[in-house]
């Protein structure tokens, strides 16, 4: 089996790009630990080495590029990023369809896969739909497994879609994309213990690096781990709005860990039983959110979105969150909501199904209960048994 190697690594991305100005270090004892963790720990099987050599190479083109464009083009640093959304919450509490569905309001800026993956140069307004990089972007995702019937039916990858701040996040080495995708314990370890400020500056960096030519009101942004990193969020981002979604426990916690085994299916041919401590890490993620939330000056920065009343009645819900924040939706902006959702809803009737269930991943109702029955009663957490 084959290994990685950090520094040719990088040395084949300097060679790759004719640069070598890394910016800040911040990436280099995660990438070195990754890169360790891939050799000693994923049990990659030869699509799945080739797969994440891949991923790996074109992260750190981009990050040497990102870095030339920054120096190129100084109007980059003087980019402001003003009171950004940030859509979070539990895994696979529709936080994938309210962050699509915001995308959708003109005047809203969600980053695209495509320019997450390639981002430089910065990309332009005015042939945003037909820049060269989105099929360059499909190709790569074909490549990797993110196009696979099963993860389409999860998560639906597509190159012109919004993504997760997970992905930006690729740029500084530090995400739980990796975690998912490949058993990775040293690198996840260093994940949760590392000061995490460095991380959203870079991605203040990275919107400001989008922005330049293709500006609006403001930025919605999206991941589940959010959560993890509350203050740090805060700090880098001090106007920002987060809207918490929920959804029944006994929904998320197996859908999530179906779509962990998809993803170590993807690059190994090792996938183990159970649900990956997915029940106890969200229920400690939760007591963290609501510790914060109840602290002074915040409360009014969360909103709550419940999955249930979000299917119900999208517009209205987008309504009644934009209210919270002291935005207003006119009628032709509601109206292109309208246009996606019916367009949303047409092709997932006709896609392949995710199918899932507690006894997959040695979990029931009880051992959900007890763990998260304090979310379910304090939240107000609709039930769908």
């Amino acid at each position: 089996m084959q290994h990685l190697n950090a520094d040719g690594l990088m040395r084949d991305a300097e060679a790759r790009t004719g640069l070598s100005d890394w910016g800040r270090d911040l990436f280099l004892h995660p990438l070195r630990t990754l890169v360790h963790s891939l050799n000693s720990e994923a049990n990659l099987n030869e699509l799945g080495f080739r797969r994440a050599l891949r991923r790996l190479s074109d992260t750190l083109a981009s990050r040497l590029r990102l870095v030339a464009d920054r120096k190129r083009h100084p109007g980059i640093a003087a980019e402001k990023i003003v009171a950004p959304i940030f859509v979070s919450g539990l895994p696979r509490s529709g936080t994938t369809f309210l962050h699509n569905l915001l995308s959708q309001d003109p005047v809203n800026r969600s980053p695209a896969t495509w320019e997450i993956m390639y981002p430089s140069p910065p990309p332009r307004d005015e042939n945003f739909t037909g820049d060269p990089r989105i099929a360059a972007a499909t190709e790569a995702m074909e490549f990797e497994g993110f196009m696979a019937p099963d993860l389409q039916a999860i998560h639906p990858f597509d190159a012109r879609r919004p993504e997760e701040c997970n992905f930006i996040w690729e740029h500084s080495f530090l995400t739980p994309n990796y975690m998912a995708w490949w058993n990775v314990p040293t690198y996840t370890k260093l994940l949760y213990s590392i000061d995490f400020r460095p991380v959203y500056e870079e991605e203040r960096e990275f919107l400001q690096h989008l922005q330049l030519r293709f500006h609006r009101d403001r930025w919605v942004l999206k991941t589940p781990a959010h959560m993890a990193w509350l203050n740090d969020l805060f700090a880098v981002f001090p106007d920002a709005c987060v809207i918490q979604c929920h959804r029944d426990p006994a929904k998320i916690v197996p859908s999530l860990a179906k779509n962990l085994a998809v993803w170590r299916k993807t690059f190994s041919d090792e996938v183990p039983r159970g649900g990956f401590g997915m029940l106890e890490l969200q229920a400690a993620g939760l007591k963290r959110v609501a510790e914060f939330r109840a602290g002074p000056g915040f409360r009014e920065r969360f909103a709550d979105a419940h999955y249930l009343d979000v299917q119900k009645d999208p517009i209205g819900e987008v309504q009644r969150l934009y209210r919270q924040f002291g935005i207003d939706l006119s009628a032709p902006r509601a109206e292109a909501l309208r246009v996606w959702l019916k367009g949303n809803r047409d092709g997932h009737s006709q896609g392949r199904r995710h199918t899932y269930s507690l006894d997959q991943f040695d979990l029931d109702l009880a051992k959900i209960d007890t763990v998260m029955g304090d979310y379910i009663r304090s939240c107000g957490v609709q039930l769908e048994r």
